[in-house]
């Protein structure tokens, strides 16, 4: 449970379309408020946030919950929010909460890039 190696980077695209907040490290107490602000923050910015979890190296119950929180949170802003290549672990975890369908899944941040539209709401 230490930050030293777990990192949050949003990245925010130049035409504001889609960021995406790439999370690297554990997922855990020590570390999910930090990803859940940094996402947050992304949230209030940008039409769609796709979650990069592909550095991921553990997540326990505070991780999975920031996840829900953000989920929930996107939704009352009206924002999209989208998993890219999420461990198994995370994925047995949504899918034993019955969560699954709460999140667009895609297998890596490529493929998720390939389902944003191409003209943006503005």
């Amino acid at each position: 449970m230490s930050t030293d190696d777990q990192q949050v980077s949003v990245t925010e695209e130049p035409d504001g379309r889609y960021a995406v907040a790439t999370v690297t490290g554990e997922l855990d107490v020590a570390t999910a408020p930090a990803v859940y602000h940094q996402a947050t923050e992304a949230i209030a910015h940008c039409p769609l946030v796709i979650l990069d979890l592909s550095g991921v190296t553990f997540c326990d119950s505070s991780g999975f919950n920031a996840l829900l929180r953000l989920r929930r949170r996107a939704q009352e802003t009206g924002t999209d929010l989208a998993l890219a290549a999420a461990p198994a672990q995370v994925v047995q975890l949504l899918t034993l909460s019955g969560a699954e369908t709460a999140f667009p899944m895609f297998s890596s941040l490529a493929e998720a890039e390939t389902h944003i539209p191409h003209h943006g709401n503005t």
